[in-house]
């Protein structure tokens, strides 16, 4: 595994050398700023995700991987174990984990590469559920917030990665939830494989009424004191990651993804004057299925892995203590901003200028 440190300008918050064994600077927050990635021996294993099914991606996999394994012969190169065997011909030189081995991916991995779309990220975050290597977005022509660099430019960005020249990250906050019984202990999965595991959320977790017709009953805790009974479709925890996904499309707050915050967002509530609210970053959130619901209700983690809660049963969320360390193009503001103007068309006009310009040129 090749040594980097990590070196942060602004406000340190916490220090926590236990919680993120690839880092040699013992830092893991910041407010408001980037860190500098700093290679000391260079990544020795790079993990490449890529979107399934997608024949652009299936060449951008194969082209990636062998101008690596070209550039640079010491370094092994990791993927998943589907792919291992769909490129066994085109890829004779990578390795794959095991299924039921994702503990593995924490331990060897220096760098990540996704090959796709935001969907992608996402799932590269379900694999590490504690501490995550520096991760390079690449965009296959899908618009997405966490896509900093266009795949035409893989050359460029990963030679400047790769051989130290000044990394720009933005550790992107993430959640952690956990399933409960009425009791207060962990819930026990249904096929009898034992205890829920913690699960790492990157964009939002969701709790839904899922398939049934009624509005569901949700009791809203946060570090233990009761602020609510929402009747509604459903609430929505997220990430400032997430703002601009589920909990956008429910009239959620766009929060910048340097902000430490957690947001409550209601879907549909019965009560118009139930907005949505930003609580602070070491808030405990529990929601919990009320008397009053008729069904149970589904929950959602960054749109996969359902689970269902009965009456009296919940879900706490609290911050993860690990972040995903994403590279950007430019300083992690730019970036947002120009993702915001570019893919929301934020405060812009509806008018068609096309059609406009013959009135203003006159």
């Amino acid at each position: 595994m090749g040594k980097r440190r990590i070196t942060a300008c602004h406000i340190y918050i916490e220090n926590a050398c236990n919680r993120y064994q690839h880092l040699t600077l013992n830092i893991v927050f910041v407010i408001s700023g980037n860190y500098k990635l700093h290679w000391e021996e260079g990544p020795r294993t790079i993990l490449i995700i890529k979107k399934p099914n997608d024949d652009l991606t299936d060449k951008a996999l194969v082209d990636v991987a062998s101008w690596i394994h070209t550039k640079y012969p010491h370094t092994n190169i990791v993927v998943e174990p589907d792919v291992a065997d769909a490129f066994a011909d085109s890829l004779p030189f990578v390795y794959t984990i095991p299924e039921g081995k994702r503990v593995e991916y924490t331990r060897v991995t220096d760098l990540v590469i996704t090959l796709g779309g935001d969907g992608t990220i996402l799932h590269t975050s379900s694999l590490f559920n504690s501490a995550v290597p520096p991760v390079i977005s690449f965009s296959m022509g899908t618009l997405g917030f966490l896509l900093p660099y266009n795949i035409n430019n893989y050359q460029t960005a990963l030679a400047k990665l790769i051989e130290n020249q000044n990394a720009s990250l933005l550790l992107r906050m993430r959640l952690k939830c956990t399933l409960h019984g009425p009791d207060g202990r962990r819930l026990q999965a249904k096929d009898g494989s034992g205890r829920i595991n913690d699960l790492t959320v990157m964009n939002e977790v969701n709790l839904h009424r899922g398939r049934y017709p009624h509005l569901t009953s949700i009791g809203c805790f946060v570090d233990g004191h009761m602020i609510t009974e929402a009747v509604a479709d459903g609430l929505i925890i997220a990430s400032p990651t997430g703002s601009t996904a589920y909990s956008l499309s429910a009239g959620g707050s766009i929060v910048h993804p340097s902000i430490q915050t957690l947001l409550l967002t209601p879907i549909c509530p019965r009560s118009l004057s139930f907005r949505p609210v930003l609580l602070p970053p070491n808030a405990t959130i529990q929601l919990k299925i009320g008397e009053k619901s008729r069904g149970p209700a589904e929950v959602s983690l960054d749109g996969k892995e359902t689970f269902f809660l009965d009456k009296n049963e919940f879900l706490q969320v609290c911050m993860s203590p690990f972040p995903m360390p994403c590279v950007n193009r430019v300083h992690a503001g730019e970036d947002w901003m120009k993702d915001i103007n570019d893919l929301l068309k934020w405060n812009q006009s509806f008018h068609n200028k096309q059609s406009m310009s013959h009135y203003i040129s006159e």
